[in-house]
């Protein structure tokens, strides 16, 4: 630390240095001697803390003292505003190419003085506003000098937001990003006025045959794409026209768009005094670098639809529109989507990926070696690095993207999100990569700030490794801890990426390798569906009148096909089918009404042999025990039990939800029986893992409730026994976390949401009773107390059970008890309204499922009376404890039971989490067929005019209860 002392000769302040803050002590003592005479004792009283926040104390107060030899007035800026001074040490401490540009930029500092938009991300217009501002002031200047100039000044605020943890790494990333599309439009523009002077202005022929001006496009690929742009990252851009005719004169179109392009080009990474606005790639365009700088949308349309790499498609998932004219550049993206994504899973996606992994790696390889350099780590190439990420998001897009439009997102961390959601990511996955993600661009930003410099390579020297190590955590672990911490997260990422390419790529192959050696069975899949039958007529009379026999609709035909095809690719699966002819009866019922049964005995033919053990019609006891397997493993190893655990939960929940198809019951009923499955599973993995003793397991949410379904995420809570290690509690609850939400060929059991726990994903990831307590006392928020009101045991310690549930009952109702916990529950049910991004929701939107959530819990904490179970459950015992009257309990029991059914149906039918009526009419009559069958109503009545007169009655109600109106 800096001490400052009295000089008993010279009566003037005179400084120590520890050694271990400074690398170079005598150069900071001299620097700080000529401070001595430019600042006052209050701002030289300060130095010491504020040197010591910053990465290299040493370079701080070297540009500080350069500052004060270039500008007296800007040091009298500094020394008269404190706030300004922790400012200039920060840019002056991380980065000495920023920390230049403010010497030679001295009215930065004053810019920066109350910028209010310190406090929030800049966006487009933002950045355009302040270019024109700019761009006013030195209109003499060369354009391309004025763009990097601007670019430089605008990255002082970006990362000076950045170091003080004022932007997340997506805000910081998207600033980037936004301010490179107005570089690049501004670019355009003088590139274009250029054009135009010497050639004119150029026009095409529209749709109509009119003469109309030829539109010019950049659309923005790679990292810009993505808006995940670096400090110092490559552009990738791709250069689009459209038109035909000639432009003015005898220039032709695309001589005149090729041009512009050159000129567009020239200007963004043209050297000046500032350095160059960007260095601009353009590789990823149609025939990489033979192709024309421009490229004409038809041409390119026809490139992409018939010549292209499958690399190539694959770069286009990123593209987005930066400049010019947006409906071009709309039309080229939506016509080439359908080739980027497909309804099927592509292997030769999941191929491009491997390979170009393997690739890079070579590359990076023979790049050290020939450089003679230390190889140290590369957080962007290296095994676990950023690009390992990428790529994987980008193979998960592909796969899932063709179905699922949804997942059709350019930026890395919002598509992890949104795999996550779906359920292509186990909750574990999605933490550990995320959290990697984050922290390796972290130090791939704090590596490039440093000089303006495109690095991905951490430093071979010790010191500046400690500089990197104080830049990205400033702790006191040092550059062992930061090393120690990167290659953990890098280890994580490198087993995520080889364990999900690997699950992919065989449910890809399906089997097909086994059925290879067989030509019988090979191409079966390719057959026609005729075929088939006569392939079976001949191998099997019976199996084959079973199903000729059953009444098809054209859906249920085409499932039938599929199961067909899949099941006679492999002499195994085909012979147990031969086996099971009383099954496919079943079947076929299966295949007329639900696509996720039908692609769950596509993807596993053998799973028709459950629906010989599903109860006949009329026994409805035995229909609500179906489902019910033991669990319990006895594989030799960790591994091995696993692997175990998941075939029998999948086969559980295949039978519980086959009859549910077969033998329509309560909703609740089933609920139960998925909740009951989930529970063991958890108590299951505690076993394998040997975590019984170290953590108690508790569930929230729709666990929580016991109304699990089909889609499900566990929301679990962690809390670690007294007597356990700290440590190893958590790792159990990794271990436990992998073992039920982790990608295995025998695919994951259910996604895990530990989010919910103290301080959500930025708490531990593991409590302890006393924790909680503490948390709940002193900082949870009102929603909390709603939320943790469902608080259930699963598993585990069962010795912890009594000293977490009685402790937050009696939190949760002080929080109830509260002033104002009444508007606070109204504004997070309103949150929750505005969320909803589903037109015909009966979940979140007014009057629905959450409407009755929110009454049951609210009267519950309110009336301080605990009521366990199901929604239903709640509403009943609410009702007997004369809390609420049976005019108000019976219609609000009706809905949820409404609200549930139709969900449930939803999802057995289409395995997906969608709280609306399906817009495919074959799945919307399947699940208006299901809720009718469950709820015993006449066929006559309209399902969703029904939803929508609940939701009116529902919300009277919610009205009349929680507002008090």
């Amino acid at each position: 630390m800096l001490t400052r002392v009295a000089d008993p000769v010279s009566s003037k302040p005179a400084h120590f240095f520890d050694p271990e803050l400074f690398r170079d002590p005598a150069r900071a003592r001299r620097d700080l001697e000529v401070l001595q005479t430019q600042l006052s004792a209050g701002s030289l009283a300060i130095l010491a803390p504020l040197l010591a926040d910053v990465a290299d104390p040493n370079q701080a107060l070297g540009l500080l003292e350069r500052l004060a030899a270039r500008s007296r007035e800007a040091i009298a800026l500094l020394d008269a505003n404190r706030v300004l001074l922790h400012h200039a040490l920060v840019i002056f401490g991380h980065s000495y190419w920023l920390g230049e540009t403010l010497l030679q930029n001295t009215d930065l500092l004053a810019a920066l003085q109350g910028q209010r938009s310190m406090s929030r991300s800049l966006e487009r217009e933002d950045f355009r506003e302040n270019l024109a501002r700019f761009q006013s002031r030195v209109s003499d200047d060369e354009p391309a000098l004025v763009l990097a100039r601007f670019r430089r000044r605008e990255y002082v605020r970006i990362v000076l937001r950045d170091l003080l943890g004022i932007a997340t790494l997506a805000e910081t990333t998207a600033e980037i990003s936004a301010l490179a599309d107005v570089l690049i439009a501004a670019a355009l523009r003088e590139a274009r006025e250029q054009m135009r002077k010497r050639y004119g202005t150029p026009h095409g022929v529209d749709s109509r045959g009119r003469r109309v001006e030829a539109p010019f496009a950049v659309l923005a690929l790679g990292k810009l794409g993505g808006n995940e742009l670096n400090y110092s990252s490559d552009v990738d851009l791709l250069y689009l026209y459209n038109g035909a005719e000639t432009a003015s004169g005898e220039t032709s179109l695309r001589e005149y768009f090729v041009r512009q392009a050159q000129l567009v080009t020239d200007l963004l990474s043209r050297a000046t005094a500032e350095g160059a606005v960007f260095r601009i790639d353009l590789r990823l365009r149609p025939q990489g670098q033979e192709g024309e700088p421009a490229i004409a949308l038809r041409q390119a349309l026809h490139y992409y639809a018939q010549s292209a790499h499958d690399w190539e498609l694959q770069a286009l998932i990123k593209a987005r529109y930066s400049a010019g004219d947006p409906d071009l550049a709309r039309e080229f993206i939506r016509a080439v989507q359908p080739r980027v994504y497909t309804p099927n899973i592509n292997f030769a996606a999941i191929e491009t990926m491997v390979n170009s992994r393997r690739r890079i790696g070579e590359q990076r390889r023979r790049s050290v070696a020939l450089r003679r350099e230390p190889s140290t780590i590369d957080v962007k190439l290296d095994r676990g690095g950023i690009r390992d990420i990428e790529f994987l998001v980008q193979c998960l897009q592909r796969v899932y993207g063709g179905e699922e439009t949804w997942l059709r997102t350019c930026g890395t961390l919002f598509s992890l999100q949104k795999l996550h959601d779906k359920g292509h990511l186990s909750g574990a996955d999605f933490h550990d990569l995320s959290a990697a993600y984050e922290f390796l661009r972290t130090v791939e930003h704090r590596l490039q700030v440093q000089r303006g410099q495109q690095v991905h390579r951490l430093p071979a020297g010790p010191a500046e490794l400690e500089v990197l190590a104080r830049a990205v955590r400033r702790d006191a672990s040092g550059s062992a801890g930061f090393l120690r911490l990167l290659r953990e997260r890098m280890g994580r990422v490198a087993a995520i990426y080889e364990r999900i390419i690997h699950s992919q790529k065989q449910r890809e192959k399906g089997g097909t390798e086994a059925a290879a050696a067989d030509s019988y069975y090979i191409g079966a899949r390719e057959l026609a569906f005729d075929q088939l039958m006569q392939r079976m007529r001949a191998d099997s009379p019976a199996l084959y009148e079973a199903i000729a026999a059953l009444p098809q609709t054209k859906h249920a035909r085409r499932n039938l096909h599929r199961f067909l095809g899949s099941a006679m690719a492999n002499a195994e699966r085909y012979n147990l089918l031969l086996e099971n002819v009383a099954a496919m009866e079943r079947a076929t019922a299966i295949f007329a009404s639900s696509d996720y049964l039908s692609d769950a005995l596509v993807r596993q033919p053998q799973m028709v042999r459950v629906l010989n053990d599903i109860p006949r019609a009329g026994n409805g006891v035995a229909a609500e025990q179906s489902g019910r397997i033991s669990l319990r493993s006895s594989g030799r190893s960790v591994s091995e039990s696993v692997a175990m655990l998941r075939r029998k939960f999948h086969q559980a929940s295949f039978a519980i939800a086959a009859t549910d198809v077969l033998l329509p019951r309560p909703a609740f009923v089933s609920l139960k029986l998925n909740t009951q499955l989930a529970d063991e599973a958890v108590r299951a993995a505690l076993r394998i893992v040997n975590a019984e003793k170290s953590l108690a397991v508790f569930a929230l949410g729709r666990l929580g409730t016991e109304e699990f379904d089909i889609g499900s995420d566990a929301d679990l809570l962690f809390v670690r026994a007294p007597e356990a290690d700290e440590q190893e509690a958590r790792l159990d609850a990794e271990r436990l976390v992998q073992a039920l939400a982790s990608y295995t060929k025998e695919g994951p059991l259910f996604a895990v949401d530990a989010r919910l726990r103290p301080h959500g994903g930025e708490g531990e990831l593991v409590t302890t009773a006393a924790q909680l307590d503490r948390y709940l006392a002193e900082e949870a928020q009102p929603w909390e107390a709603l939320t943790y009101s469902k608080l259930r045991f699963v598993g585990g310690n069962a010795e912890v059970k009594p000293l977490v549930l009685a402790p937050v009952w009696h939190r949760i109702i002080e929080i109830a008890c509260r002033p104002g916990f009444r508007p606070a529950v109204e504004e997070m049910r309103t949150r929750l309204e505005k969320s909803n991004r589903y037109p015909g929701s009966f979940k979140l939107a007014a009057g629905g499922f959450y409407d009755i959530d929110f009454i049951a819990s609210y009267v519950m904490l309110t009336q301080v009376t605990l009521v366990a179970g199901n929604t239903e459950e709640k509403l009943q015992g609410l009702r007997e404890a004369g809390l609420l009257p049976a005019g108000i309990v019976e219609p609000l029991r009706e809905a949820a039971l409404l609200y549930r059914t139709a969900d449930h149906a939803i999802r057995l039918v289409t395995g997906r989490v969608r709280p609306e009526l399906p817009a495919v009419e074959h799945q919307r009559l399947a699940v208006d067929k299901i809720v009718k069958q469950i709820l015993q109503w006449p066929g006559e009545i309209d399902l969703q005019a029904e939803l929508q007169r609940t939701q009116q009655e529902v919300r009277e109600m919610f009205l009349a209860i929680v507002r008090g109106q």
